[in-house]
């Protein structure tokens, strides 16, 4: 078994004698998620402490490396650390604050989290402890810069700052769903957060349980999960938008599914391409997009919980306008294609949740038929690549995202 050896000069001591410190907090720690000490040594000019080498990546860089994290991964990641925060606290005769609770010192190895680095940690007495000039910005609480008794809600409002960090890759609805546990948690003023990790580890442990129902339910209830596109004839760019979509939103860190609702050759014609593959589960897999080919009717196409779904119906604008869900129309601008155009804008109801596109970014022929049919017309701009997405097309589907309330 591997061991790390950290090296403490005497001379440095004067000037930061809680260095040592670590040391004699940890010694006496037992628990899996703390690193265990094995000896300390010295000689005239250091001391070594000697302990458990931790392998693994930090949560930082795991974060970082993320397209997405759902709500169930980041609750139960969060429910680890607060069992190693109420271990310490929890601790005889003195209870332990940890006070440097970030990202990079939260390691992953494989399904435990270890937190390392006690530097700035300290037991908690009766007269309380400061420590003000020591945190990590974006992370320590406000306590530590305004010279207030650090105690236990310290740690607390740590724990928040973590779980905040790892919403940054969920989808925007399901960290609304946590907002009320992490505000708490956080609070600026100390007496408005919970009062012992025990206290937010249950609101977080209730929430985890209920997961696969109550969450989700909760927020599907808002949540944007499928638009469908069709387009008035062939060869028009319905597809072309559509896989376009369905990239926008993967490199916007919101899980999205391309889905054929029609038989086309498009998927299989993909999965042939240099860099595409076909997985497990039936998805065609290239750069940021995935997509799930036609199999035919009377095969059933999986959902995954939290994911959303463009599903392209070709030529089959009655079917789509059927389903109740948000949908997308792309019409024909040049000359030959506006009869089919005008013939569909006529027999339609022109809803809500209906949006009517352009191709080829014919602005003229946008503004003649909003004007004819009252109605908000958007011009896709023209485009080479459906997979790239340029400056253009991410102007384009953010505006039109804006602007639907979608």
């Amino acid at each position: 078994m591997y061991r790390a050896v950290k090296c403490i000069k005497k001379s440095a001591l004067e000037m930061q004698p809680q260095l040592l410190l670590e040391a004699d907090i940890l010694k006496n720690l037992k628990h899996p998620g703390i690193p265990t000490i094995y000896d300390v040594e010295e000689d005239d000019e250091h001391y070594f402490i000697i302990e458990e080498y931790i392998q693994g990546q930090s949560l930082e860089a795991f974060v970082l490396r993320q397209d997405c994290i759902s709500i169930d991964t980041a609750i139960y990641m969060t429910l680890q650390i607060c069992d190693v925060i109420k271990y310490l606290h929890d601790l005889k005769p003195e209870p332990v604050l940890y006070q440097d609770l970030k990202p990079e010192h939260i390691i992953l190895c494989g399904k435990r989290i270890v937190l390392i680095d006690f530097g700035i940690s300290s037991y908690i007495t009766n007269d309380g402890n400061t420590f003000q000039n020591f945190g990590t910005q974006g992370f320590a609480p406000p306590e530590k810069y305004q010279g207030i008794a650090c105690d236990i809600r310290t740690d607390i409002y740590g724990v928040g700052k973590i779980l905040e960090f790892m919403a940054k890759k969920m989808p925007s609805e399901e960290f609304q769903f946590l907002i009320p546990f992490t505000a708490k948690a956080t609070a600026c003023n100390m007496d408005d957060r919970y009062d012992s990790i025990q206290a937010f580890e249950a609101e977080l442990e209730r929430a985890l349980c209920n997961g696969s129902q109550n969450i989700h339910q909760t927020i599907n209830k808002h949540l944007l999960t499928e638009i469908a596109v069709a387009g008035t004839q062939n060869r028009i760019g319905t597809t072309h938008l559509a896989i376009s979509l369905t990239c926008f939103f993967n490199q916007n860190h919101k899980p999205c599914i391309y889905q054929e609702y029609h038989p086309s050759d498009c998927m299989r014609l993909l999965a042939k391409e240099d860099g595409s593959y076909m997985r497990k589960d039936g998805l065609i897999a290239y750069e940021k997009f995935y997509g799930m080919p036609y199999y035919g009717e009377g095969i059933e196409t999986w959902k995954q919980t939290g994911r959303l779904y463009v599903q392209d119906y070709g030529t089959n604008i009655d079917e789509m306008l059927d389903e109740d869900k948000k949908q997308i129309v792309v019409m024909g601008s040049r000359p030959w294609e506006c009869e089919s155009t005008k013939n569909l804008l006529e027999k339609i109801r022109l809803c809500e949740h209906l949006v009517l596109i352009c191709n080829y970014e014919n602005t003229s022929q946008a503004k003649n038929l909003a004007r004819l049919y009252h109605h908000r017309i958007y011009c896709f701009p023209l485009d080479a690549d459906p997979f790239r997405m340029t400056r253009e097309k991410r102007k384009f589907f953010a505006k039109l995202l804006h602007q639907e309330r979608w």
